[in-house]
């Protein structure tokens, strides 16, 4: 049993290969969430299911097979793993975050002072974007992957890559998030944009540039590295690009929901106001 994913030159196998620090990571953050949420009293049913469910994505991104496989023998693999943990499980876990997180965040001022310059859009533009793009060169990835140290640090940078990003729109409770309503939206356009760019490089090579991909041992006869690669930017600009827009079509329909309540209630309260002007008694 290995403790974390790494690239190996062996030949893949199906038999069951189970990674230790991925049942580590998991149980740490259920414990965390557990104890958090029994402090809150009773926690919104949707947040622990929301919590539970991100934590599930955290294990089955980090153990076998997906981990084996994207760690050291397809690309696209690798590209899946990157979109559950950075586009699906943090969002999930802030989502969920008990609100002892987020008065820790807050609880000096200097840890306030770096959360809020941290979750300044253009920050957490910037670098969130900095870091994945960092992360999907073929430098960078050969060196970190054949590693299970190299791996992990890959992995965590995800994580925080994916926090720099949700930061401004989803904070942890109590905090009010930076950016709500069409400002959230333009932000999350942004950041569903600045993937293009890897992603480009990936599907218009001539040739592979993951050198471990390339001569690592098949997987699927057929799926050559190119394919591999190719399918990879798909993931990245496809399925990435898609969950951030299930992300946006959420946030603009909950605005015009709570926008369109707060006008019927401004025009309910208008004509109370004006059959009392009047003298009447308002039907109930």
């Amino acid at each position: 049993m290995n403790w974390w994913c790494s690239a190996t030159d062996t030949a893949w196998s199906w038999t069951w290969r189970p990674y230790l620090g991925a049942y580590v990571v998991a149980g740490l953050l259920l414990l965390g969430y557990v104890r958090g949420w029994r402090r809150e009293g009773s926690p919104p049913v949707r947040r622990v299911v929301a919590g539970t469910l991100g934590i599930l994505v955290v294990l089955i991104a980090a153990e076998w097979p997906l981990a084996a496989l994207g760690a050291g023998y397809v690309l696209s693999a690798q590209m899946v793993r990157q979109v559950l943990v950075v586009l699906v499980a943090v969002p999930l876990l802030l989502y969920a975050a008990p609100v002892g997180i987020g008065r820790w965040l807050d609880g000096t001022e200097r840890r306030r002072r770096v959360r809020t310059a941290l979750s300044r859009p253009v920050v957490a533009i910037v670098a969130a974007n900095a870091i994945l793009v960092l992360l999907n060169t073929p430098v960078v990835v050969e060196v970190m992957i054949g590693s299970q140290l190299g791996s992990f640090v890959v992995d965590a940078a995800w994580v925080v890559a994916g926090l720099l990003l949700w930061m401004p729109v989803q904070p942890p409770r109590p905090i009010e998030p930076r950016l709500v309503g069409p400002p959230a939206v333009a932000y999350l356009i942004v950041q569903s944009v600045a993937p293009l760019v890897p992603a480009f490089f990936m599907t218009w090579a001539e040739f592979p540039l993951f050198a471990t991909f390339e001569l690592a041992p098949r997987v699927w006869q057929g799926f050559d590295p190119l394919s591999d690669q190719q399918t990879a930017a798909a993931i990245m600009q496809g399925v990435g690009g898609l969950v951030m827009w299930v992300q946006i079509a959420a946030r603009f329909i909950g605005w015009a929901l709570r926008e369109q309540r707060r006008d019927a209630e401004a025009v309910a309260d208008t004509d109370v106001d004006r059959i009392a002007a009047a003298g009447g008694a308002p039907q109930r």
